[in-house]
């Protein structure tokens, strides 16, 4: 058969770690060709390097005969190599279609929603195009993500654990795709810690250890699951579940829920016992993992919940903490880690005061611990300091579970305890949480591995439709039992996994969450903000025009849309570059120096020609400073913040150079340019506003616009999609200097002469008016005729305080006071939402008092 994939002698090394060490390795087509090894072995770096996502030390990758001449995902997607990342290439900010149309390498022809439902049609897996992908649950982003790789019909899939979040349906469901696509001739290589799956799909295994390869195997009847794990950790594990200790005495029992009750499951009842592992099994969706994360505080939930005697109140993972429950999120990379502090770091977080004396931290203490507990679970790091990010699955996980060792926890709630863990790494794992238990600690294990509750478990509740439906204990907690239990009612499992209604969109229920997701969700909710400034926009207008006959006259309203121009444009500009989760301090003096600048260029006495040659020499400085900017921003890699507030520096300094202070005119003839207008109204105000409609439909209607908020909400799923994520962010601050330099013009007709701080105050505000109008801190969302509008608010409050002869701090006041509003309705108003659980739990054990 032809080779389809071949890299030969690829190395990479890492600061303090060689990955990959001339390893070569090829895949025919038609084949499923497996690699196999220890977390930290090297696959994630090779199936990296041959996407195109990483970049080699050396060595060459060769798809369908074809070079991959630089590490470029889209060119190797163009090439025919597509990916299934472990961790998903999906943007959770977005809708279905959009990241599908996000990976597509060719835009549909017909209308987007429609190309999506064909797309997803085959499949079966009872998912809207229209929902957002934050709403589904682990199994639909899983399939979703093979979907949106299969949509360019690779003759290459690489497929990174995708099974980590299936269950057995799904597995089943995921081995069809794959030995069809086989059928069909593409060359599949595939990353799996699940030996039976290897077993059951592969034709070929190669064996990768500490970063080299050991040797081609086919996978046939001489080949097992112990052989397969002798190869990877250079010894055979003569067991992986470590012995149950026997139980003496009577059992105490540490944990007592009673009707816990959240969005997914309902009435959970149940004792935990010190010295036990409890496990929660069922169908990918059918409520366990609701139930543990409640359990921890993590998901909302109503119900009782007494750990050692103490009721534990609901609402928050620090109140289960304190009661004495810590919780191990299946989500490493969001809720477990802390990826930039080192191993020492994210061991000892939770327990800083046993190593402190008077507010001081023992650090030869604290790292005592620390390596103690590195030997003791065999976390494989090169110092203690290492960034935890940068380690294997497997090492991050024991780094996380050593956090119990040093915790004086009762209970622990692990939720799948070895994702994405390989066979030496799970048995270290199984020991670590036995030996924890044996010490008196109980343990409640969420996984969608039978196999593995049933090799660690002492006692299994299985879930289905939200409800305990089963309870296995001792001899009957086997693999059969718990897969059987559930596989009675597999279409009931499925429903609830795809957590879909008859007419196939996701159920949901109005709530502060719904509220959330409605402000700062997909494309089809951007209107959200600027709704909410237009009403307010014109309630205190009204409020204006009742106390004020003057506020509606054609010469006010002519005075507000003027001076609103240089704002607005400013608000823009910085608007793009919010949407990059990036900031531009120095728009304010740039504005500053245009001003100045045009005292010198755009003279009185000049010809139209020459006016607008020093017009475009101040645009020209704008893009300038926007490139220099980005420049330092993306390839330098200084904080833009820092970057930005150096080139305010910069530019400000210049300004007071050249104009030391206000002097200097700038042609009349070029200002009533800038202030001409039809009746009242300006022209530039139709302008501004033309630019922000065509903003607007170049963000949420074209591709380019869709790969602009790829890169604003996660920036390394857009590069994984192909987006040039460094061109996007510098063509963000090039048009922010720009936009800053065109708002500087426009700043010149309102003022005339050269004063060279005249811009300063415009950096707050147009920060300010980006937020009022739905621009978030963390990028990727906003709409320019919302920060245009925003723009509008401010001068029309700074207009009214100056009419009804208030004092000028009320207007600060209440223009802080109403983008702390817009920020808090933008978020769903999720801090009132945690005021109002608190107050909630805390009455609680007073009305149950009462009604005793």
């Amino acid at each position: 058969m032809a080779i389809s994939l071949q890299l030969t002698d690829i190395s990479k090394t890492y600061p303090g770690v060689r990955a990959l060490n001339g390893v070569s390795f090829e895949c025919q087509s038609g084949e499923i060709h497996a690699v196999l090894g220890e977390n930290g072995s090297g696959k994630s770096t090779l199936l990296g390097i041959a996407s195109g996502a990483v970049v080699p030390d050396s060595g060459r990758v060769e798809i369908m005969g074809q070079p991959l001449t630089a590490a470029d995902p889209l060119l190797a997607r163009s090439l025919g190599l597509a990916t299934v990342y472990q961790d998903d290439s999906l943007v959770r900010e977005l809708t279905v279609t959009e990241n599908l149309l996000l990976g597509a390498l060719d835009p549909p022809s017909g209308p987007p929603g429609e190309w999506a439902a064909r797309l997803l049609e085959p499949y079966d897996l009872g998912i809207s195009p229209d929902a957002l992908v934050g709403q589904l649950t682990p199994a639909q982003r899983q399939f979703l993500e093979i979907v949106k790789a299969l949509s360019a019909n690779p003759k290459v899939l690489l497929l990174d654990e995708p099974t980590s979040s299936l269950d057995l349906s799904g597995v089943e469901k995921l081995s069809t795709i794959v030995r069809r696509i086989k059928a069909a001739g593409t060359a599949v290589v595939y990353v799996s810690h699940r030996l039976p799956e290897i077993l059951a799909l592969a034709d070929r295994v190669t064996i990768l250890r500490d970063g080299e390869g050991q040797g081609t195997y086919e996978v046939d009847r001489n080949i097992s699951e112990e052989r397969l794990i002798a190869l990877m950790v250079g010894r055979p594990i003569e067991t992986e579940y470590p012995q149950r200790a026997e139980a003496t005495g009577a059992p105490a029992v540490v944990l007592s829920v009673s009707g816990l009750t959240g969005d997914r499951f309902r009435d959970l009842t149940f004792d935990l016992c010190r010295g036990e592992i409890l496990g929660f099994a069922g169908a990918e969706g059918n409520g366990q993992r609701e139930a543990i994360r409640a359990l921890g505080g993590l998901e909302p939930a109503t119900g009782t919940i007494v750990c050692a005697g103490k009721r534990v109140a609901l609402g928050g993972p620090r109140a289960a903490l304190e009661a004495g429950i810590l919780s191990l999120s299946a989500d490493r990379s969001q809720e477990s880690i802390f990826p930039a502090l080192g191993v020492r770091e994210n061991m000892t977080v939770q327990v800083l005061e046993r190593f402190a004396s008077a507010g001081l931290i023992s650090a030869s203490a604290e790292r005592t611990h620390a390596a103690a507990l590195v030997r003791q679970l065999n976390i494989v790091t090169p110092t203690l300091e290492k960034p935890v990010g940068g380690l294997s699955g497997g090492n991050q996980q024991k780094t996380v579970l050593a956090r119990s060792f040093l915790n004086e926890a009762q209970v622990i709630l692990i939720d799948e305890p070895t994702q994405g863990v390989d066979a030496k790494a799970r048995f270290d794992i199984y020991r670590a949480i036995r030996a924890r238990v044996d010490e008196g600690m109980a343990c409640i294990v969420n996984s969608s591995d039978a196999l593995e509750l049933a090799g660690i478990c002492d006692r299994v509740l299985v879930f289905s439709r939200g409800r305990v439906i089963r309870e296995l204990k001792g001899g009957d907690v086997s693999e059969e039992n718990i897969v059987s239990s559930f596989l009675t009612s597999r279409e009931v499992a499925a429903s609830a996994s795809n957590g879909a209604a008859p007419g196939g969109r996701p159920k949901q229920r109005f709530s502060l969450a719904t509220l959330r997701d409605l402000a700062a969700g997909g494309s089809a909710r951007w209107w959200v903000p600027l709704a909410f400034l237009a009403v307010l926009t014109v309630l205190v207008g009204a409020y204006a025009q009742i106390r004020s006959s003057v506020f509606l006259s054609p010469l006010n309203i002519q005075h507000i849309l003027l001076a609103t121009a240089p704002l607005a444009l400013v608000t823009m500009a910085q608007f793009n570059v919010l949407m990059v989760r990036g900031f531009d301090i120095s728009v304010g003096a740039l504005m500053s120096l245009i001003v100045v600048l045009s005292t010198f260029i755009i003279v009185p006495g000049m010809g139209p020609g020459l006016l607008a040659v020093g017009a475009i020499a101040c645009l020209i400085l704008g893009i300038l400073v926007g490139l220099v900017n980005g420049s330092i921003v993306r390839f330098i890699g200084v904080n833009p913040v820092i970057t930005t507030i150096a080139m305010l520096s910069v530019l400000q300094g210049f300004a007071l150079y050249l104009r030391p202070s206000p002097f200097g005119t700038i042609s009349t003839d070029f200002l009533d340019v800038l202030r001409a207008r039809i009746g009242f109204v300006p022209i530039s105000f139709f302008v501004i506003l033309a630019l922000a409609i065509a903003g607007d439909w170049w963000i949420y209607a074209t591709r380019s616009g869709l790969k602009l908020r790829a890169v604003g909400f996660r920036e390394e799923a857009a590069k994984r999609n192909g987006v040039r994520i460094d061109f996007v962010h510098l063509r963000a601050y090039v048009l922010s200097g720009l936009l800053a330099a065109v708002a500087g013009l426009f700043l010149g007709s309102e003022v005339g002469f050269g004063a060279p701080t005249v811009g300063s105050g415009y950096t707050l505000t147009s920060i300010a008016a980006a937020v009022l109008g739905g621009a978030a801190l963390t990028g990727g969302r906003g709409s320019f005729v919302a920060a245009m509008l925003g723009a509008l608010f401010f001068t029309m409050i700074l207009n009214i305080i100056t009419l009804l002869g208030l004092n000028a701090a009320a207007g600060i006041i209440i223009s802080g006071s109403l983008t702390l509003l817009a920020v808090l309705l933008y978020s769903g108003w999720e801090p009132i939402a945690r005021i109002w659980t608190w107050i909630r739990n805390a009455v609680k054990p007073r009305e149950a008092v009462r009604a005793s």
